[in-house]
């Protein structure tokens, strides 16, 4: 059998896939048999290290949270390799729409067991993204996560999106979306290849990662006291049945803001102040390993 390469971020979910290096490579060496290791070292190198092995390696796995699957995806497209995972960042969005496990040796298990599937990607410019895009309040709540120092896991975005509403205020945008145009008073526009984003909210809870479409989840102007009573639903996918929230399919938008919009892609940050955002997506473009079975 071919080697697989790891794409290891050590930075990943705070730190805490450096701590587990050894109880990752000792549990894939295991299972699975040799492989080769690539370490990150700054910013978008995940990206370079992908572009380098997309064409030698049959399978470069992923062992960070969703920003290093960002960067790795963004590396791969157009080249031979299937993706797998393992999951140690914060978020781990991804990572939930392949089904996979939480605990480590269930993770390589379901690649060695190797079952695959193409899924769609996400595309804005020229940035790829599998997971999902948020326009407006949710890449605030990137940007201000960032400065999280002691918290982990949800409670970072949690703590952040409290913190953000205080400051936040909505935006006003041009928006073009199967074939109508018209001006928004928005508070975040969520484009969902997957079904979450931030770390466990549901914002596009009927997401397919291969149905060929996007999921819109545009949430109108709020005021502050709107946000607090309607974020709880958020999380579990709930904030679909209030009248300031409207669902919709697509294969392509395009966001115009002249005040310039926030905008992440899976927890990347793509810009405080953007103009214009063209999306849209690529109809199964890579192929991933997931988990068939279901965890529940």
């Amino acid at each position: 059998m071919e080697k697989y390469a790891i794409i290891l971020n050590p930075y990943a979910g705070r730190g805490k896939a450096a701590k587990i290096e050894h109880q990752i490579l000792g549990e894939f060496k295991k299972q699975i048999g040799d492989y080769d290791l690539f370490k990150t070292e700054y910013p978008n190198h995940a990206k370079e290290i992908a572009e380098q092995v997309k064409m030698s390696y049959p399978v470069v796995i992923a062992a960070g949270g969703d920003g290093t699957v960002n960067e790795i995806v963004n590396g791969l497209m157009g080249g031979r390799a299937t993706l797998g995972a393992i999951p140690v960042g914060s978020g781990n969005d991804f990572c939930k729409m392949l089904n996979l496990p939480k605990k480590l040796t269930d993770v390589i298990q379901v690649i060695r067991q190797n079952k695959r599937k193409r899924i769609d990607i996400g595309k804005v410019g020229d940035r790829f993204f599998p997971n999902g895009l948020g326009i407006g309040f949710d890449a605030w709540v990137v940007k201000e996560s960032m400065k999280v120092k002691k918290l982990r896991g949800f409670l970072i975005y949690l703590y952040s999106v409290l913190k953000t509403t205080f400051s936040y205020h909505n935006a006003s945008i041009t928006l073009s979306i199967n074939g109508k145009t018209s001006q928004r008073d928005i508070f975040l526009i969520a484009v969902g290849n997957g079904k979450a984003m931030g770390g466990g909210f549901f914002l596009n809870p009927a997401a397919e990662f291969n149905d060929g479409l996007l999921d819109v989840c545009i949430i109108r102007a709020l005021k502050k006291r709107e946000v607090f009573l309607n974020l709880p639903k958020a999380i579990n996918g709930k904030h679909i049945y209030i009248e300031q929230v409207e669902m919709t399919r697509t294969t392509q938008l395009q966001i115009i803001c002249e005040g310039g919009i926030a905008a992440h892609a899976d927890g990347e940050l793509l810009g405080l102040s953007l103009k214009k955002l063209d999306i849209s997506i690529l109809p199964s473009a890579l192929e991933v390993i997931y988990n068939e079975k279901s965890l529940n």
